[in-house]
């Protein structure tokens, strides 16, 4: 008994550890942490500011949080900011409290505050995106539309955009919160959880390269209509003989339902966790929802419509990106990274939170061949739109069905990413209820990725 209970106080005592470490830091950025509102009485919190130093966020002498002068720039970067009163919990404002209100001072950095009587500074933090970009994404967005845009370096995992849409203005915060419908504190590129449509097929492809011999030899003959089970996944149109690499350029539903039967639940779940889906992602510079893909065995009619990214797949615009950026990196899945820097109030610098190491979620080989099928794509398939001159660009396009009977838009999607190392650059776009992918996200992420090719970011 006696040594029951000494090991079962080693795990009470190694379980508390695991929880601080991992879990501090959302614990104190929590803005109901009464040491949050105590520590802005006395602590002058830190500037924000974008990758070029230009000041997002920083705090007057009375401790007022003030924000950019441009009302465009304020709104585009607000939910990555957040705002003085933490009530996006997921902005910089709250989630990095520690580093802003001085949590992470030292011992001697007090000390030399208090012989000289002077008001404790917290640090400044300098953010990986870009305010000139994420204007830009603003302005191009479909007016009246919601929706969100990230945009990220996969070479170094920067995130250079993270634009969320309805916005608000922390200025007037009133305002989006007599609106809570619109759902304008919300960020959607990390917290938005939708179905990513035909943009899974990545990963149902993914599964069929590892899992199924003879793909090569591999043809469907796509009617426009599949039964299985109790339903039928149909096209728009008939797309006749299709290989694998023909039916992911078409985007030929019927086709990756097929896939499906012969793949199962166990392949495409195994192959979607080793991208993320189900994971509880635990990144240290953001909150990102869990994407989720159903692990239970239901029906053939409900792993038909999961391979295609419809029924109960759910993921995040980040998460989306980040898959495009493994794809980019030869199936290396990287953290994705929100700070570029911390600046102490004396003008040092302090030492970034450690990222989770590099897996390997794709083989090279494999990440190889789905990156000419996502080429395929952008050059005669359904993503021709996001084409750039000079550029070769690897995506997939996605209309995520939101009604059983089509009387509601579709998610218009597209993932994809640069093949370039002077412009290492993915990105997700997302277009609530905007109908075709290829239409309508596959233009705005061309003239985004222009953009931040002509910013050189």
């Amino acid at each position: 008994m006696l040594l029951l209970m000494i090991f079962l106080f080693c795990l009470t005592v190694a379980y508390f550890c695991y929880s601080v470490y991992f879990y501090g830091g959302r614990w104190v950025a929590n803005p109901y942490n009464p040491r949050i509102s105590n520590q802005k009485q006395y602590v002058k919190m830190g500037q924000v500011m974008d990758r070029s130093g230009t000041v997002l966020a920083w705090s007057d002498e009375d401790g007022n949080r003030r924000y950019h002068k441009d009302a465009i720039v304020r709104r585009a970067v607000s939910q990555v900011v957040g705002d003085s009163g933490g009530k996006v919990s997921t902005g910089a404002d709250t989630f990095h409290a520690q580093y802003l209100l001085g949590f992470k001072s030292g011992i001697f950095e007090r000390l030399g505050d208090a012989i000289t009587g002077k008001k404790q500074e917290g640090d400044s933090l300098e953010l990986t995106i870009s305010a000139e970009l994420s204007r830009y994404i603003t302005a191009q967005f479909p007016s009246g539309k919601r929706g969100a845009v990230v945009v990220m370096n996969y070479r170094t995992a920067e995130v250079l955009a993270m634009v969320s849409l309805p916005q608000f203005d922390p200025n007037h915060l009133d305002a989006a919160l007599a609106d809570s419908e619109a759902g304008a504190l919300m960020n959607r590129c990390t917290q938005g959880l939708y179905p990513p449509g035909s943009t899974f097929k990545i990963i149902t492809m993914i599964s069929a390269i590892d899992h199924l011999p003879d793909l090569d030899n591999f043809a469907f003959e796509c009617t426009g209509y599949y039964p299985v089970g109790h339903y039928s996944v149909t096209e728009t149109t008939a797309h006749g003989i299709q290989d694998l690499r023909s039916a992911f350029a078409n985007s030929c539903n019927t086709t990756f339902a097929a896939l499906s039967q012969q793949l199962g639940y166990k392949l495409i779940g195994d192959t979607a966790s080793q991208l993320g889906f189900n994971e509880n992602f635990m990144f240290n510079d953001m909150i990102v929802y869990n994407s989720s893909y159903p692990a239970d065995d239901l029906s053939p009619e409900d792993l038909a419509w999961s391979s295609i990214g419809q029924g109960r797949v759910l993921a995040t615009p980040l998460h989306m990106t980040l898959i495009a950026a493994t794809i980019a990196n030869k199936g290396v899945f990287r953290e994705p990274r929100l700070l570029h820097r911390i600046i102490t109030a004396r003008g040092q610098d302090r030492m970034l939170p450690f990222a989770a190491p590099d897996r390997s979620a794709v083989s090279p080989e494999t990440a190889a061949r789905i990156e000419q099928d996502m080429i395929e794509v952008v050059r005669r398939g359904t993503g021709t739109r996001a084409a750039i001159q000079g550029y070769t660009v690897a995506g997939k396009t996605g209309s995520a069905e939101v009604s059983n009977d089509k009387s509601v838009e579709a998610h218009a999607w597209f993932v994809g990413y640069i093949r370039e190392q002077k412009a290492p650059y993915a990105i997700c776009v997302l277009v609530e209820n905007g109908g075709s992918g290829g239409r309508v996200a596959a233009p705005l992420a061309r003239k985004v990725l222009q953009k931040a090719i002509d910013l050189k970011l």
